[in-house]
């Protein structure tokens, strides 16, 4: 049977899982200042993810963008399932604004507001604005209110999502790049890895696997599967820790322009059986029902 994970590696299959969908998501193509984003490059869209592992299934993860005007908005939440559902852990809202400034081959991506919230927990808590004007971003986290400026375009770790989705499109290979998250500005790495194919349930989809981490060092590494026939959206996502699977985002459902499908389950996994799962849900209410299990770190695959 395949050994069931470390009380520490349950405890972090829900936000780890979440914050690699995001943080996947955060590159440019060549220097910070051309993002060379196009007014038709971004649509609205829906997508809906199991989140889970080999073992347990912890929740789904609904993704949207959507516009009001000249203001798009984007946001990400969480709903968790089984005993993360009763111990009430895994709930995540979190939600950015952003605006396409400039004109004809010159527009940015320009981050207004973000929010996070997850579970009742204040001490997680991050709200942000920025100023674009003066090139500060102004936010509270964990209760203290800071301002810091920045030189280089900065995206907020929610909207980086949109821009990674038009860097695929003008040959991204691989950079670093400044991303607001958790109440700092941090350096994330990111390497387009090739061309691969994937078996789903909707068949074989070629895809473009895209792996990030941050660029200062660390045990935790995400990759992340594109689908440029779907409008370049995410259709499977993975987080390693120490080379071992902690989380995977796997697709259920999308609604964008290309097309609106229900997959009716997750894509498959390997080595996965309900004995397997059951086991794994019964040790895990064990541990919570001891006290054992504490609240998940805000934003773990950063590091």
């Amino acid at each position: 049977m395949t050994s069931l994970p470390s009380h520490g590696a349950l405890n972090r299959v829900v936000q780890p899982a979440i914050a690699a969908l995001l943080l996947c998501c955060s590159s440019l193509v060549g220097t910070a200042s051309a993002q060379s984003i196009k007014a038709g490059d971004i649509a609205p869209f829906e997508v809906v993810y199991e989140v889970g592992n080999n073992l347990i299934t912890a929740g789904t993860a609904r993704l949207t963008l959507s516009r009001d005007a000249d203001v798009w908005r984007y946001s990400l939440n969480t709903r968790p399932r089984g005993v993360f559902k009763l111990a009430g852990k895994g709930r995540i809202e979190e939600q950015s604004t952003f605006v396409l400034a400039g004109s004809g081959d010159d527009i940015e991506l320009q981050p207004q507001t973000y929010r996070y919230r997850q579970d009742d927990e204040r001490r997680r808590q991050v709200d942000a604005e920025f100023d674009w004007d003066n090139r500060m971003i102004t936010h509270v986290y964990r209760g203290n209110e800071l301002s810091e400026t920045f030189n280089e375009p900065v995206l907020d770790r929610l909207s980086a999502t949109v821009f990674i989705m038009n860097a695929l499109r003008n040959d991204f290979t691989e950079t670093e790049m400044s991303i607001f998250d958790s109440g700092e500005i941090k350096q994330v790495a990111f390497a387009n890895k090739g061309r691969e194919i994937l078996s789903t349930p909707l068949g074989e989809i070629e895809t473009i696997r895209v792996v990030n981490h941050n660029a200062s060092g660390g045990s935790r590494e995400t990759s992340t599967w594109f689908a440029p026939s779907l409008d370049y959206l995410p259709i499977k996502i993975e987080h390693h820790k120490r080379g071992e699977l902690v989380a995977r985002l796997s697709l259920l459902s999308l609604d964008n322009r290309v097309t609106s499908l229900e997959l009716g389950g997750a894509m498959p996994v390997d080595e996965d059986s309900e004995l397997v799962r059951e086991e794994a849900e019964r040790l895990l209410q064990q541990k919570l029902d001891l006290g054992d299990v504490e609240p998940t770190e805000l934003n773990e695959p950063t590091e």
